[in-house]
C-alpha cells in the first residue's frame, strides 16, 4: 500500500513564490472528485456523463501485459541478485516513491493524478507478482510546492528510484537528488535545470530548441482563412516565455503569420482587456497555454464580448476537464489539443488505452485519463521495463542504462520515438488532433492524417529547429508588473521570505512541449 511523507510543513520560501500573484499551475489542482471525470459516456472517453466507462470494449492481452509491452509485471524465475543491491532494492521487495504536491496550501490536489497512477500501478504490478518476483513498496511524497529538496533528501534515505511524478519547482531537488545518487524517471519536468540533470531517464522531456509545426500545418489546411491571423497567449515568467517563442517560430515555418503576441500576468486568467486587444489585432487562431487550467472565466468574457477566435490550439496540457467544461458550457469555437498519447476517445480501438484506464480504475474507479496520468504512466512503463530487463543486476545504472530506448511507445499508449540523453530530447516527430467538444475529447482522423501506428501523424517535418532562447518581438507589450504593494489575492499563503521585486517567479501551467 502506498503512504505518505511529511512534506506538508508551512509555506516557507517559494509557496506561492511571493505575495503578489497565486501561481497559474495551482489551478490544476482543484475539483478533485470523482463526479468531475474528464471522459465518461457511451464509448469509452466520449464524456457525456452519462453513461459509467466500460473495459470491455477490446483485448487487453495476458495479465502482465500493457499493449505491445508482455509480461511487464509478474512472478519472476526466483533467481538472486547477482550484484550487492542498490539501496532500496532486496530480494523481494524494490522501494521507490512518487512525488506531486497535492498537499499545496494554496490549492489542494495539486498533481494528485501523479499519485492516482502511481498507485494503481502497484496495485497491478504487486497483484501479478511484481517486477521479476519483486513487489514495489510505494511512497506518495507531496512536496506541498515548497518542499521539493526536502522530499528528495527523505528519498534518499530509503528509496531506490524516484518515479512517475513532478514537481513545478523541480530545480529545487536536483542537488539533494543527484547527490545521493538517485535515479528518477519523471513524468515531466519544467525546470531547465532539472530536465539536464543527470541520473534520470526521460518518456517526456523538455526540448529547448525545437518546436512542432505540423499540427499548425493541419489546422492551416482545415481552416485556411485564419492562417494569417494568428494570436498567441502566455503566461508572463521565465520559465514559459521561452515556449511562446517557440511556439511564434513553428507558426512562421508553417506559414502562419502572427499578428498579436502577449505574455499575461498568472492571475487571474486572461479577460476583458487582453481579449479587446486580441479582436483589434484581428485574431482568428488563437495558440495558447491557458487552457492547462481551469480558464473559464476567460471564455464567460469572451461569450459576454460575442466575440470568439474562429479556432483555438494548445498542447496536450489541455487535455484536462477545464477544458470539457468550457466546451460544455461556453460558446467556444473549434478548439483543438495535440497531444503526442492515444486519447481515451479510442479505448474501444487501443489496447493500451484499456489497459491504462483499468489500472487507473484499481485506485480511483471513477476517473478517466488526463494529461497528467498518462505522462504518469508513460513513466512507470519505461521504469518498470527497464527493472524487468535488469533481471538480478538491479542497480540504478543498469536500470538507466535499459530505459534508454531507440524506439519507445508505451506498448501502442505514446506515439514512436526514442527514449535519448537529457541534451538531445527533442519534440516529437508525432502527433494526434483531438477537438474538446461538448461531448467530449474526439479525435480528429482528417485533420491528423495518421500515418503511424494508426492514430499518429509522424513525419522529421512536424518538427523544425530554433535557437533555445532567441529572443522575440513582442506584437503587444505585456502588462506592466503589479505595483510591489499590491496585497495578495484573498487566501493566499503567506511566505516567510519577501517575493522578488518582480513579483515573484510562480510556477508554469503545465509542461508546454512533449518531447519524444
Amino acid at each position: 500500500m502506498a503512504s505518505t511523507s511529511a512534506g506538508r510543513r508551512g509555506t516557507r520560501r517559494r509557496a506561492a513564490a511571493g505575495l503578489l500573484v497565486v501561481p497559474l499551475l495551482l489551478a490544476v489542482g482543484c475539483s478533485r472528485s470523482g463526479d468531475d471525470a474528464v471522459a465518461k459516456g457511451p464509448q469509452v472517453g466520449n464524456p457525456s456523463g452519462t453513461n459509467p466507462v466500460k473495459n470491455d470494449k477490446v483485448p487487453t492481452g495476458a495479465a502482465g501485459d500493457f499493449g505491445t509491452l508482455k509480461d511487464v509485471c509478474g512472478k519472476g524465475d526466483g533467481k538472486p541478485l547477482t550484484k550487492k543491491a542498490d539501496r532500496g532494492v532486496t530480494e523481494k521487495q524494490i522501494t521507490v516513491s512518487v512525488t506531486g504536491d497535492p498537499g499545496a496550501p494554496a490549492q489542494p490536489g495539486l498533481g494528485k493524478e501523479f499519485f492516482e497512477m502511481a498507485d494503481g500501478f502497484t496495485k497491478w504490478c504487486n497483484g501479478l507478482g511484481g517486477i521479476n518476483g519483486r513487489t514495489i513498496k510505494l511512497t506518495q511524497r507531496d512536496a506541498a510546492l515548497s518542499n521539493v529538496g526536502t522530499v528528495m533528501t527523505a528519498a534518499c534515505q530509503s528509496d531506490f528510484m524516484v518515479v512517475g511524478g513532478g514537481n513545478p519547482f523541480d530545480n529545487d531537488g536536483v542537488k539533494a537528488r543527484t547527490g545521493c545518487k538517485l535515479g528518477a524517471f519523471p513524468a515531466y519536468v519544467v525546470g531547465e535545470e532539472s530536465a539536464k540533470a543527470d541520473l534520470q531517464d526521460l518518456a517526456v522531456g523538455l526540448p529547448v530548441s525545437t518546436t512542432v509545426v505540423g499540427a499548425y500545418k493541419a489546422v492551416f489546411a482545415a481552416h485556411p482563412e485564419v492562417k494569417a491571423k494568428v494570436g498567441l497567449l502566455g503566461q508572463n515568467m521565465a520559465s514559459l516565455r521561452p515556449s511562446m517563442i517557440r511556439y511564434k517560430a513553428g507558426v512562421e515555418a508553417a506559414g502562419g503569420t502572427v499578428v498579436y503576441k502577449e505574455d499575461v500576468p498568472v492571475m487571474p486568467p486572461p479577460g476583458r482587456t487582453t481579449l479587446e486587444k486580441m479582436k483589434t489585432a484581428g485574431v482568428e487562431m488563437l495558440i495558447t497555454t491557458w487552457l492547462a487550467v481551469d480558464s473559464a472565466s476567460m471564455f464567460r468574457e469572451m461569450d459576454a464580448m460575442n466575440w470568439h477566435p474562429k479556432v483555438i490550439v494548445s498542447d496536450a496540457s489541455a487535455y484536462n476537464r477545464y477544458t470539457l467544461a468550457a466546451a460544455k458550457n461556453s460558446k467556444i469555437p473549434d478548439t483543438y489539443i495535440y497531444p503526442t498519447f492515444v486519447p481515451q476517445s479510442l479505448g474501444d480501438k487501443n489496447p493500451a488505452v484499456q489497459k491504462a484506464l483499468e489500472i487507473l480504475h484499481l485506485a480511483e474507479p471513477n476517473k478517466d485519463l488526463e494529461f497528467f496520468h498518462m505522462s504518469g504512466i508513460n513513466s512507470w512503463l519505461l521504469w518498470a521495463s527497464a527493472v524487468k530487463e535488469c533481471g538480478t543486476e538491479v542497480t540504478t545504472e543498469c536500470v538507466l542504462a535499459k530505459g534508454k530506448r531507440a524506439n519507445w511507445d508505451a506498448g501502442g499508449l505514446f506515439a514512436p520515438g526514442p527514449i535519448v540523453e537529457t541534451k538531445d530530447v527533442r519534440a516529437s516527430d508525432c502527433f494526434t488532433m483531438v477537438k474538446a467538444t461538448a461531448k467530449g475529447f474526439e479525435y480528429d482522423a482528417a485533420l491528423t492524417k495518421p500515418n503511424k501506428a494508426e492514430f499518429f501523424n509522424c513525419d522529421p517535418g512536424n518538427v523544425v529547429a530554433v535557437a533555445p532562447g532567441a529572443p522575440s518581438a513582442q506584437t503587444s507589450a505585456p502588462p506592466a508588473n503589479p505595483p510591489a504593494d499590491t496585497p495578495p489575492p484573498a487566501g493566499a499563503p503567506e511566505s516567510s521570505t519577501p517575493p522578488p521585486a518582480d513579483g515573484g517567479e510562480p510556477p508554469p501551467a503545465l509542461p508546454p512541449e512533449e518531447g519524444s
